[in-house]
């Protein structure tokens, strides 16, 4: 199901712990949170005024050129679970907030923007071998799409290029016509599992961010420009998946919920003793959640700047995540979704993804031997962006792209 008129399903940070995506570590309420006028002034301010003065002085990107009502925008969207917008539906995904804009404000008329979505849960940048092995011996290929709420590695975001371009060729659509590609990509590939584990190796996880977030993004920027030489790539940041106002009990029960603990037991395990110990294990998650939100920030950061380096213009820009350590997992002022009473999760998308789950998994399981666990896959949107945080993503893309476009006009 490679579009998104194409798709299957309704709807569709595996970035977060409660998404974990990666088979080698394994054997409601009313969502419109709002922001003061003072903090919301103050973070696009923060957010929008270096990238638009770096392209300045590179010049005017060409994929912004004033646009018309016969001059189609093409946008296109891949990479992993953040930017595909798990558990929302598609009216709150902060892509589709991104094209309303571009269609009806942007550009100061309304022009028709084509959308094509590759994106999935679980993507990696590009594919792992182990993975690659697996589907080949049995004789599936790396390209086949799933429930995009299902967050296995493949496609990988490479790939989704690929695929892309494939898709344009097919339709007569010139590579060069595309204006705009949203990606997020990178935690994956590593898997929050190890990202937070408390007795993981701190240095192996900063190698580990180097190598994907550096390294792999760099290869798969460096593909997105020469597919689509004339699209600006607007590459999206993480956020942190907990912090000191994520309350250990939270935590806790997440846990215990998710790895399949009977919910008879939960309040023998869930004791005082157990309690004390947790938050000295929490203490150590929480520093490994502030290693890769500092890290990978920088390395993204470096990505883009690298590719930039390599151009004659500038062709990326990196955007900052609105959700920060105030309001993630856990904490009062909640930008993503959480989890509810006997582990349901809130988003609206939970009852479908609970119905695709098993039984994908599980043929994938007996045909290749990847083990994705279900009840990962059940309650993938927790951590995830809600629609008040997916709104404030949409600000902080118009704060990036908006100078650009203003610049193309005139």
């Amino acid at each position: 199901m490679p579009d998104k008129e194409h798709r299957c399903v309704r709807n569709r940070f595996s970035n977060a712990p409660w998404a974990i995506r990666n088979p080698k570590y394994h054997d409601s309420e009313d969502y419109n949170v709002t922001m003061n006028d003072l903090s919301r002034r103050h973070f696009l301010k923060q957010l929008g005024a270096l990238p638009a003065v770096f392209l300045a002085a590179r010049g005017t990107f060409a994929g912004f050129e004033t646009q018309t009502e016969t001059t189609p925008f093409e946008f296109l969207v891949v990479g992993d679970s953040l930017v595909w917008g798990q558990g929302l539906e598609e009216k709150d995904k902060f892509y589709t907030l991104t094209k309303n804009w571009l269609e009806t404000e942007a550009f100061g008329e309304r022009v028709p923007v084509n959308l094509k979505v590759k994106a999935h849960s679980g993507a990696t940048l590009t594919p792992h071998e182990n993975e690659l092995k697996a589907l080949q011996a049995a004789g599936k290929d790396e390209t086949k799409y799933y429930n995009s709420e299902i967050n296995v590695g493949f496609p990988s975001i490479k790939t989704q290029l690929d695929l892309a371009a494939k898709e344009y060729a097919a339709a007569n659509t010139p590579n060069e016509s595309i204006r705009l590609i949203m990606l997020s990509g990178g935690i994956t590939d590593i898997s929050v599992a190890a990202l937070l584990n408390p007795f993981g190796d701190n240095d192996q996880l900063r190698r580990d961010i180097d190598k994907y977030c550096s390294g792999s993004m760099t290869e798969v920027l460096g593909h997105a420009a020469t597919l689509f030489p004339n699209a600006l790539i607007a590459v999206i940041g993480y956020y942190p998946m907990i912090s000191p106002k994520t309350p250990a009990h939270d935590l806790f029960n997440f846990t215990l919920e998710a790895y399949g603990v009977p919910r008879p037991l939960k309040p023998v395990v869930n004791n005082l003793l157990t309690k004390q110990f947790f938050k000295i294990i929490k203490k150590k998650a929480i520093k490994r959640s502030r290693i890769w939100m500092e890290l990978s920030e920088a390395k993204l950061r470096d990505s883009v700047d690298k590719l930039n380096a390599r151009q004659t213009a500038a062709r990326a820009v990196y955007i900052n995540s609105p959700i920060n350590e105030g309001n993630t997992f856990g904490t009062n002022d909640l930008l993503v979704f959480r989890m509810l009473k006997k582990g349901r999760i809130e988003d609206p998308q939970y009852d479908e993804r609970k119905e695709f789950c098993g039984p994908t998994l599980n043929e994938l399981k007996k045909s290749t031997g990847l083990k994705y666990p279900i009840r990962f896959c059940d309650m993938a949107a927790i951590g995830h962006p809600n629609p008040a945080g997916s709104r404030l993503f949409s600000e902080s893309i118009k704060s990036v792209l908006g100078p650009l476009v203003n610049a193309g006009r005139k």
